[in-house]
C-alpha cells in the first residue's frame, strides 16, 4: 500500500520556538523593567553623568597608573564634593527662602499700592483717568504671580530636601552605578545599542551623535543656566534684594527661554528697586544684568558647546519644560538629553532612507541578510 503523504504543518517548528522565545524576551523584559521602574531615573542619569565625566575619569586613570577602580573613586568623590553637596545645599538655602518670600512681597507690595494712590501719572499716557484703579490691581496680580511661582519652586525642590529613606535610595542606587558605569570601557548606549539588530557602523554613529548632543545640550543648558543664575543671584545680592538664592535658581531655570532668560527676572529686580526708592542699587543692577549676566551666555556657548551638535532653542525650550513636568528637577537634565537622542535618531533614519533611494540597487545594511554574513 503506498505511502499516504503527509500534510506538513499550518506553523513550521522553527516559527513557533522564535515566537515563543520573542513572547518570553517580551514577557522578561516586562517584569524586569516594572521591577526596577523606580529606579530607572537613577540609572539613566548616571549613565549620563558617567559620559560626561568620562574624560575626566581618563586623565585620573592616566595620573594613577592605569588602575580603573581608584580613578573611579576619586572621580566619584569629587562629583561628590563639587556637584551633589552643592547642588543640595543650593537647593535646601532655595526652598527656605521660597517659603518666606511670598509674606515678605505681599509687605511691600502693599506699600507699593499705597503709594499708588498718590502718584501723579504724566498728562501724555493713555487712559490716565483709569491709571488709579488700575496701578493698585496690576500690583497686586503681581504679588499672586510672584507668590504662585514660590509655591511652585517649593513644590519642585521639596523632594531634594525632604531627605526621605527614598531620596537617599536614589542617591545610593546613582552614585553606586556611577561607579560601576565609569570603569566601562564601552558606554552604556552602545551596549544597549547592541540588541538592535542594526549594522556595527550605524551603532556607533548613533551612539557618537546621541552622545555629542546630549553633551552639548547639557552644557548649553545646564552649564550656562548655573553660571548666570549665580551671576544674577550675586546681583540680587548686592543690591538688597530678599531670597537672592532662591531668585538665582529661578533665573538658572528660565535662562532657557531663548531671548528672555534671566533678563525678564533681572527687569523685575531692577523696578522692584526703583519703585522701592533706592535708585542707586537698581542703576548698579540695571548694568550688571546688561554687561556681565545676559552677556555671559555668547561668551561661554561657543566655548563650552564647541563643535558639538546643537539644537534649535525652541526645542531645547520644550524638552526642559516637558523634561521639568514629567521628571521633576531632574528632567532639566533629562528633558533635553532624551530630545537630542530623538534629534539623532530621526536624523539617522533619514539619512538611511536617502542613502537607499540613492542606491536602490544595493541590499539594505541593517538587514538580517547582512548580519548573517
Amino acid at each position: 500500500m503506498p505511502d499516504t503523504p503527509t500534510k506538513p504543518p499550518l506553523i513550521s517548528p522553527d516559527v513557533i520556538r522564535i515566537s515563543a522565545l520573542v513572547l518570553a524576551t517580551a514577557l522578561i523584559t516586562l517584569i524586569f523593567f516594572g521591577m526596577i521602574r523606580g529606579f530607572l531615573i537613577s540609572l539613566l542619569m548616571a549613565a549620563i553623568v558617567a559620559e560626561m565625566s568620562r574624560p575626566l575619569y581618563r586623565r585620573i586613570q592616566r595620573m594613577v597608573g592605569g588602575r580603573r577602580n581608584p580613578a573611579a573613586a576619586i572621580t566619584l568623590t569629587l562629583i561628590i564634593v563639587l556637584g551633589i553637596v552643592p547642588i543640595f545645599f543650593i537647593a535646601t538655602v532655595a526652598a527656605e527662602q521660597a517659603l518666606g518670600l511670598p509674606r515678605t512681597v505681599v509687605r511691600v507690595l502693599d506699600g507699593l499700592a499705597e503709594r499708588s494712590a498718590t502718584w501723579e501719572w504724566p498728562d501724555w499716557l493713555p487712559y490716565e483717568e483709569d491709571m488709579d484703579q488700575i496701578g493698585p490691581e496690576v500690583i497686586s496680580k503681581i504679588g499672586d504671580l510672584v507668590s504662585a511661582t514660590a509655591r511652585y519652586m517649593v513644590g519642585t525642590m521639596s523632594a531634594v530636601t525632604r531627605g526621605t529613606a527614598l531620596l537617599f535610595l536614589d542617591t545610593f542606587i546613582f552614585l553606586y552605578a556611577l561607579f560601576f558605569f565609569l570603569k566601562m570601557e564601552t558606554p552604556v548606549m552602545k551596549q544597549i545599542l547592541r540588541f538592535t539588530g542594526l549594522a556595527p557602523e550605524t551603532q556607533h554613529k548613533l551612539a557618537d551623535r546621541a552622545v555629542s548632543v546630549s553633551r552639548a545640550t547639557i552644557k548649553g543648558v545646564l552649564v550656562i543656566g548655573v553660571v548666570q543664575g549665580v551671576l544674577g543671584g550675586l546681583g540680587f545680592w548686592a543690591a538688597g534684594i530678599d531670597g537672592a538664592t532662591f531668585w538665582g535658581v529661578v533665573m538658572a531655570i528660565v535662562s532657557i527661554i531663548p531671548g528672555v532668560g534671566p533678563s525678564l527676572v533681572l527687569a523685575v529686580g531692577v523696578l522692584f528697586l526703583f519703585a522701592a526708592g533706592d535708585t542707586t542699587a537698581a542703576i548698579g543692577l540695571a548694568l550688571w544684568a546688561g554687561l556681565v549676566v545676559t552677556t555671559i551666555d555668547n561668551i561661554l556657548r561657543p566655548i563650552l558647546v564647541g563643535r558639538d551638535t546643537q539644537m534649535h532653542d525652541i526645542l531645547i525650550l520644550v524638552s526642559t519644560f516637558g523634561g521639568l513636568g514629567m521628571f521633576g528637577a531632574v528632567g532639566l537634565i533629562l528633558g533635553p538629553v532624551v530630545a537630542g537622542v530623538f534629534v539623532t535618531i530621526w536624523a539617522t533614519l533619514a539619512e538611511a532612507v536617502m542613502e537607499q533611494s540613492e542606491h536602490p540597487e544595493e541590499a539594505p545594511s541593517d538587514g538580517p541578510a547582512a548580519q548573517s554574513g
